[in-house]
């Protein structure tokens, strides 16, 4: 059975381990106390063990679901305020990546980004997530923020502008707008090359544009022309279809790293010769997976020319992939392929960009590799995040489980070093796409990456 409630009640019935500030203030005409959600906290297991492993901070200490068991790299959404107030108001989950134990069990690690309750504020927003918005003395708000699933923050796609209008949350009269943008796991692991583009970031309206799947913080600050600054943060949730898988490495301004996929049912070497330029065409490479097809003009003495990737899937709305780096291309062609490669950084088109490859409508029940190469660079800490539908279901590479002496030999056109990075399968069902990854280990281990030199082994 599971533990006694910690704390009962409404609003003002602080959480132990302080994850929550409640307002203090009188409850306005509109929202009486039964209307309010309690923090909701439980007890721990006498292992020490979080009660109900759900994503949730269930004894309120500052933890989420620790020692629950988890497989290596998995994703999944957690909340580290009180656990009634997930969901509720602003309140939106971040999210924490399975870590390997070393001699102990996996383990999640951290939960992070997502909105957590704050004080209350006057914006027409139930900023402390307790069932009720402006639950303050004298509260006329002169502006209204956006809470999850409003209308006038909408999802958006990988490469398309998304715009952002300050008038939508803001119509009195204004000295100065300013909009910052914080992403996701890459531009953590990559900073000075951010994921995205922000223009008009000091005027009324701005063009934030992203290149990855995934959460984006948006946080509008207006100076108006009376009364006090005015300040609202959300999520926009950036969802590709399908299956998208994402790599990105700190040292893309100055090395060319590859991503590739392979092709469900085939177990065939990654290359069929002893040169990086011999790559099987049964993998969505650079080779046959861009709009502009560079494989034969690159490699003129491969013993098939190079087709675009066909792996029987029909072809995708155009809408998808007309503002990659690759757009005119695509609008020229008319569709979008599936599979596809959006952006390749080879240095020389493209340069600190994240590569990613998207299987924009997969079958049930398919099975695909995943594989990074460094043919001739110095060493790299990629990272690979897998997307299903939007959401991340893995990511492989982060800290402390980065990948170690990951490097090619300059000056060499060889293979260089391969890393087989996970099996991703995809589960279909109602249109719906979901996924489970399993990362790979060298053959017969049970531990560490699966990683080789001019070995092209599948």
């Amino acid at each position: 059975m599971l533990g006694g409630a910690r704390s009962h009640g409404g609003a003002g019935g602080g959480a132990s381990g302080g994850n929550v500030v409640d307002n203090g203030g009188a409850i306005n005409g509109s929202c009486q106390p039964p209307a309010l959600v309690a923090p909701g906290c439980l007890t721990e297991l006498e292992d020490g063990s979080e009660a109900q492993c759900d994503g949730l901070d269930d004894d309120c200490d500052g933890s989420v679901d620790e020692r629950c068991p988890c497989s290596l790299g998995a994703v999944q959404p957690c909340f580290l305020g009180p656990p009634g107030r997930r969901g509720v108001g602003a309140c939106a989950d971040g999210a924490q990546i399975c870590r390997k134990g070393g001699e102990f069990a996996a383990y999640w690690g951290e939960c992070s980004g997502g909105i957590l309750p704050s004080s209350e504020t006057c914006d027409g927003l139930d900023n402390d997530c307790n069932g009720c918005a402006d639950d303050l003395d004298a509260c006329t708000p002169s502006g209204t923020c956006p809470a999850p699933g409003d209308p006038r923050t909408p999802d958006g796609v990988p490469f398309a502008p998304y715009p952002l209008r300050g008038r939508d949350f803001f119509s009195s009269a204004v000295l100065d707008w300013s909009w910052t943008i914080q992403g996701g796991p890459c531009d953590a692991f990559t900073q000075g090359s951010p994921s995205f583009t922000l223009d008009g970031a000091g005027s009324e309206t701005a063009t934030f544009t992203p290149r990855l799947s995934g959460d984006y913080t948006v946080t509008l600050t207006v100076t108006p022309e009376s009364g006090p600054i005015f300040t609202c943060t959300w999520i926009v949730h950036i969802e590709g279809p399908g299956l998208r898988v994402e790599m990105c490495y700190p040292e893309s301004s100055t090395l060319d790293l590859d991503l590739y996929l392979k092709q469900p049912g085939f177990m065939t070497p990654w290359f069929t010769a002893d040169s990086q330029f011999s790559t099987a065409l049964d993998a969505c490479s650079w080779a046959n997976c861009e709009a502009n097809l560079r494989g034969d003009a690159i490699v003129p003495t491969l013993p098939q020319a190079i087709t675009r990737a066909d792996w029987g899937y029909p072809n995708s709305p155009l809408a998808l992939c007309q503002h990659d780096l690759q757009g005119s291309v695509w609008q020229a062609l008319g569709y979008c392929s599936s599979p596809r490669l959006d952006i390749d950084n080879n240095l020389s088109e493209a340069t600190g960009v994240p590569e990613n490859i998207n299987v924009d409508a997969p079958r049930d029940n398919e099975t695909f590799r995943i594989m990074v190469a460094n043919f001739s660079g110095s060493e790299a800490r990629p990272l690979v995040n897998v997307y299903c539908d939007g959401r991340r279901a893995a990511t492989i590479g982060a800290a402390p489980d980065q990948l170690a002496a990951f490097s090619g030999t300059p000056g060499s056109l060889g293979i260089g070093a391969l890393w087989r990075a996970a099996d991703v399968t995809t589960h279909v069902s109602g249109g719906k796409t979901s996924c489970s990854v399993a990362v790979l280990h060298s053959p017969g281990a049970s531990s560490g990456f699966d990683v080789t030199f001019d070995d092209p082994r599948y």
